[in-house]
């Protein structure tokens, strides 16, 4: 985002769910003031569990488009390394690495990438303070369909200030064919 925070205080009763539409707080556009991160804390000490699905139409509404949804559990707290198994750019598959700075302080991150023949590739990014970065992996991989385009990732503030990494990946598994499989997935970092 661009670095602006907005507060928002729901009830959650007992025993019970509550959705809130980031749509209906933020609106909806085109530049980085519409993407956001979000802290999710009770401010009674009455524990909760958060979580974020998303439902999308990846490339717009064409005929090209990969509609589908996925969802990830909330971090229970922010760290300085985080690991990924799995990512592929391989074709059909585009996957992201997102960054969350909940400090006052800009972070210093360093991702690298661990490639399917066993070399590595490291990038380098500042998330501003209390704001989000979204690192597109193939602009630093690129594409392919063999192993130096498979990777996990080691992602790491350099500077000391805690993060929160997610690495969600969009796809349209087996191609434009009448068997593709469009969606998504999403997975916080451990």
């Amino acid at each position: 985002g661009d670095g602006t925070t907005r507060d928002q205080e729901v009830t959650v009763g007992a025993t019970s769910r509550y959705t809130v539409m980031v749509k209906d707080i933020l609106g909806e556009g085109d530049d980085a003031s519409y993407d956001f991160s979000a802290r999710v804390q009770s401010t009674n000490g009455v524990p909760i569990v958060a979580e974020r699905p998303i439902y999308f139409n990846y490339q717009g509404y064409t005929r090209l488009n990969w509609p589908g949804g996925h969802n990830v559990i909330g971090a229970t707290c922010t760290a300085t390394f985080y690991y990924f198994a799995e990512g592929t750019c391989r074709p059909g598959f585009d996957p992201y690495i997102c960054l969350q700075n909940p400090e006052s302080t800009d972070a210093e991150v360093k991702i690298t990438y661990m490639l399917g023949d066993g070399t590595t590739r490291d990038q380098e990014v500042t998330v501003g303070a209390t704001s989000r970065h979204t690192v597109m992996v193939k602009d630093v991989l690129g594409e392919g369909d063999d192993v130096l385009h498979d990777f996990s990732a080691r992602v790491q503030s350099t500077n000391g200030v805690p993060i929160v990494a997610e690495r969600p990946i969009y796809f349209n598994y087996q191609g434009y064919t009448r068997l593709n499989w469009p969606g998504g997935h999403d997975v916080l970092g451990l």
